[in-house]
């Protein structure tokens, strides 16, 4: 169980994250917004001719941009947590975990200021919010579980062989294309659509667009798939920091 002390050392830790992320930049938060936004654009521009069968490509696309930043950063920033607090972690008594889960907390802070100017903006580009849209609070927390467990694997692995972070960062853009954020799956060939489901993402990704483009309720069996991955992903993540726990202080 969390006492006090613990939610404060939490809070505490997921505030210095975002002060720490936009330290003397000129436009701070603002990049949250802006770097989704870019793309949207780019994609927009590039691919609106060739998916003009897509209705309303802009919302299409920029709902899948919204929810790629806050799974990417989280895992990134998940990943270096540890290495990164080298400094704190070998000199104050400090749960090491604490610094995952405060990373996992900033980014979902993050992501909750970037959405009310999105809303604003998908608003404009045609979304009227019904019912259908609380189903997408459901769905961030899975995804976060998925990204927290994942990048616990990953993360803890990394203490250990540095060169984990920088195969993520290598893998990272070849996933982003491999999950449909700027394309339709009826761009590929339907004998290939298994692949594509072999991506844990792709489930999140067609929640998040029943919820906040389609206006309706994920199917059940997508669903279903979110929990088992997100809890899977999860018990593969805490296992394997439990296991190797002890010598991360000595190896950080």
């Amino acid at each position: 169980m969390l006492n006090t002390e613990s939610y404060n050392l939490l809070f505490n830790l997921a505030k210095r994250n975002i002060k720490l992320k936009y330290k003397n930049s000129i436009l701070g938060f603002f990049w949250s917004f802006l770097t989704p936004l870019v793309y949207l654009l780019i994609f927009y521009f590039v691919f609106s001719t060739a998916f003009a069968s897509v209705e309303n490509y802009a919302l299409y696309v920029l709902t899948g941009l919204v929810y790629w930043q806050f799974f990417a950063n989280t895992t990134n920033e998940i990943i270096v947590s540890f290495i990164s607090n080298s400094g704190i972690i070998k000199t104050i008594n400090v749960p090491v975990l604490a610094f995952p889960v405060s990373a996992l907390i900033s980014e979902l802070g993050s992501l909750f200021l970037t959405f009310l100017p999105f809303l604003t903006l998908m608003y404009y580009l045609g979304y009227s919010p019904g019912i259908a849209f609380f189903a997408v609070i459901p769905v961030t927390i899975l995804l976060a579980i998925f990204s927290l467990g994942l990048a616990l694997f990953l993360g803890t692995l990394n203490v250990y062989l540095r060169d984990i972070s920088i195969l993520w960062n290598t893998l990272n853009p070849a996933l982003f294309y491999l999950t449909p954020i700027a394309y339709t799956v009826d761009l590929i060939p339907e004998k290939f659509h298994w692949i594509l489901k072999l991506n844990p993402l792709w489930y999140y990704f067609e929640a998040v667009r029943a919820s906040l483009y389609s206006n309706s309720w994920p199917l059940g069996v997508t669903w279903l798939y979110m929990l088992a991955i997100s809890f899977l992903t999860f018990a593969l993540g805490w296992f394997t920091f439990k296991k190797l726990q002890p010598g991360i202080i000595s190896n950080v």
